[in-house]
């Protein structure tokens, strides 16, 4: 489990898939995203690979107005649905399991607007290896993937904040060469679990 760490759910603990496939922020790395961000009061909010939802739920806890929740993944949705109803936020959220290509080409042509998107893709592996970080099982993401969002993203921005999170990689940060840029060292928290945590390069990037 883990804990919001900030706002009028401070404290509670949400639950993460004990699968491998989610990588939950750390509370250290969620606050210098809510720093970045400043205030996300009234927001509606996209939430994109959106794991066990605590950077949303988050995002409530501190006064956001709506968000939505995106993940292609049933057991992602399930614990999703399960967290928010524990910080009674159903009311303030919409969960869909869909692709997250998918999802965004829906988003568009229904001209949605978002005030703050989050995305938190699987890891690309390496410089020299694209497929997804091992823990998401092979091909799940890959570079031809992000190329795909880094399109969809620049016809959705506008006035929108977007804020994407991923290994830190050259390859990753020119797809984005004039967006800001910070770099941080945080621990492997698969699952949720302190296990054979590790230190590792994580980016975020933001309009």
């Amino acid at each position: 489990m883990i804990k919001i760490s900030n706002g009028t759910k401070k404290g509670f603990k949400l639950k993460v898939p004990s699968t491998g496939h989610v990588r939950p922020k750390t509370g250290k790395t969620r606050k210098m995203i809510f720093d970045v961000l400043q205030s996300v009061d009234n927001y509606k909010i996209l939430d994109l690979f959106a794991g066990c939802g605590s950077l949303g739920i988050e995002a409530l806890s501190m006064g956001a107005n709506f968000v939505t929740f995106i993940d292609s993944s049933p057991i992602s949705i399930k614990y999703i649905k399960e967290n928010l109803k524990k910080c009674t936020f159903e009311d303030s959220s919409d969960v869909q399991k869909k692709d997250f290509s998918v999802a965004t080409r829906e988003l568009m042509r229904k001209d949605v607007k978002f005030d703050l998107i989050f995305i938190d893709p699987p890891y690309l592996k390496n410089e020299n290896n694209y497929e997804s970080f091992r823990k998401y099982g092979k091909d799940v993401f890959s570079l031809k993937d992000l190329n795909k969002l880094a399109e969809m993203l620049r016809s959705l921005s506008g006035d929108c904040k977007i804020l994407i999170s991923n290994f830190d990689l050259e390859n990753v940060k020119s797809l984005f060469p004039d967006w800001n840029k910070t770099s941080i060292t945080q621990m492997s928290y698969i699952s949720g679990t302190g296990k054979g945590r590790k230190p590792m390069q994580e980016v975020l990037i933001y309009n």
